[in-house]
């Protein structure tokens, strides 16, 4: 996740915005972009709000593109309920199971059982699947 923490502070560095300025535009909170710089982990809906503000795509910000706009993607828009048939369609592609998948990372395999009920996944188990499985973050959480 460091990656995403030096990318997010070449693009406020690019901006020539002061944090309070970026917030105010962005409508993340200074609080929010100082906890992230530090390391803490956004939440998807976070993300998306820094990645509509400054036109990238989640895979730029987490540096799974080096390509900063992805014109594959027309709006910020998301939709998280598509996750399940996104992993699924991963691990389809790659020919392996969600169980000898989870094997292998540093989660529990049993947290399927919460996405399925609703449960939306935290932002570096979607980076851990969209990196391990070759996938695309914007994907995985249904941007259009």
């Amino acid at each position: 996740m460091d990656v995403f923490i030096d990318n997010l502070r070449e693009l406020i560095s690019d901006s020539n915005l002061s944090l309070r300025q970026l917030a105010r535009l962005s409508d993340v909170s200074v609080m929010q972009y100082s906890r992230y710089l530090g390391g803490s982990i956004p939440t998807i809906e976070v993300t998306m709000k820094i990645a509509k503000y400054f036109s990238c795509s989640l895979d730029f910000l987490f540096g799974l593109s080096q390509e900063r706009t992805n014109k594959k993607y027309k709006t910020y828009d998301y939709n998280i309920s598509k996750f399940i048939e996104n992993y699924n369609k991963l691990l389809k592609r790659n020919n392996i199971t969600h169980y000898k998948f989870m094997q292998h990372s540093p989660f529990d395999e049993s947290i399927i059982r919460h996405w399925q009920t609703g449960s939306t996944p935290r932002l570096d188990v979607i980076y851990y699947i969209a990196k391990n499985l070759d996938g695309s973050i914007d994907e995985l959480v249904g941007r259009k």
